[in-house]
């Protein structure tokens, strides 16, 4: 498993030489990492120490129980999820990050996915925190930026560096804010502070609710915090490559890529009103304009959104599916 291309690619980056030495005042370093994040943007940051994943046991019985589906990567880098130092050799400590997913109200695509790709997003604003702390970090730091783009298990490091809980939904809720977030992390070899206090990490902010256990379409949680991905409609439109069952097409209900039904039900994103104006590009895609979408103008238009993950077979296959599902109500 250890020779895999993401671990490959990581190798090829890696620093060769030892870490730097300690910062003169590591709280002080990681202070200023985290004022830098708030500054570039970022909802909410949080440093903690590159120490193995406490989630990982819960991860491994996932993925050996097949939850995962077609996600074939998270069984390829599987091990890599186990240490931080597989992503940057000598790692010692992470910045977290989270910021407002780019788009509100309702649509046939997910609010994450709406406008530039959060991708390109994150990673521009985390480049500037570096040049911002290089500064301040002892001589030879080393540091690693990742925006879904390495084999960490992100909500995992999220929780840990205090940015919030996961609701029942397993998606990072962080207060005041609500779940409509994305994550990022930069990981470095200069022994960092941590920055939250163990209770942060450990507060549960969901009480009695089930809203978004209750909402699923599909009955996707097989108990709070457990989602089974091959019925989660999310992991349908975006992950899965084969064929659309019968079943699932018809759970779709015009979706194009992703679902937010139980982060819309949840209480912590009752702000967001996703009843209200949509904020953002690419609210709703029309299936019919979809559907006869070529390959080449595929390229051209979703190149730098989210919605390339889907792929243009998948993207013009949920599109099929939602015209079908039209021509049978």
């Amino acid at each position: 498993m250890l020779n895999c291309p993401a671990m490959r690619s990581a190798a090829s980056r890696a620093p060769r030489l030892p870490p730097p030495t300690a910062p003169e005042d590591p709280l002080a370093l990681s202070r200023a990492a985290v004022e830098a994040a708030l500054a570039e943007g970022f909802a909410a940051a949080g440093v903690l120490a590159a120490e193995g994943p406490s989630s990982f046991p819960v991860f491994e019985r996932w993925i050996g129980e097949g939850r995962h589906g077609e996600m074939a990567s998270l069984e390829r880098d599987f091990e890599a999820r186990r240490r931080f130092d597989a992503v940057l050799p000598f790692a010692r400590a992470v910045l977290a990050v989270a910021r407002r997913a780019p788009g509100l109200g309702d649509g046939n695509v997910a609010k994450y996915a709406r406008g530039e790709d959060y991708h390109r997003t994150v990673r521009r604003h985390l480049k500037r925190v570096v040049e911002k702390i290089r500064p301040l970090a002892p001589r030879g730091t080393h540091f690693r930026i990742c925006v879904d783009s390495a084999p960490l298990l992100e909500r995992d490091v999220a929780v840990r560096a205090g940015l919030g809980s996961l609701g029942k939904n397993g998606m990072l809720i962080v207060p005041g804010i609500g779940s409509n977030v994305v994550l990022g992390e930069v990981l470095t070899d200069a022994a960092l502070a941590p920055t939250a206090a163990a209770r942060d990490a450990e507060a549960d902010l969901c009480g009695g609710c089930t809203a978004c256990l209750d909402s699923c379409p599909t009955d996707a949680f097989l108990s709070p915090r457990l989602l089974d991905a091959r019925r989660c409609l999310s992991y349908v439109t975006i992950e899965k490559r084969s064929p659309l069952t019968a079943e699932e097409e018809a759970a779709l209900a015009g979706r194009l890529f992703g679902c937010d039904v139980c982060q819309d039900v949840c209480p912590w994103n009752a702000a967001d009103d996703p009843a209200g104006p949509p904020r953002g590009p690419s609210a709703f895609l029309s299936p019919a304009e979809i559907a006869r979408l070529s390959e080449g103008a595929f390229r051209r238009r979703f190149f730098e959104s989210a919605l390339w993950r889907a792929t243009w077979k998948g993207l013009v296959r949920n599109a099929q599916a939602a015209l079908r599902q039209d021509g049978r109500t």
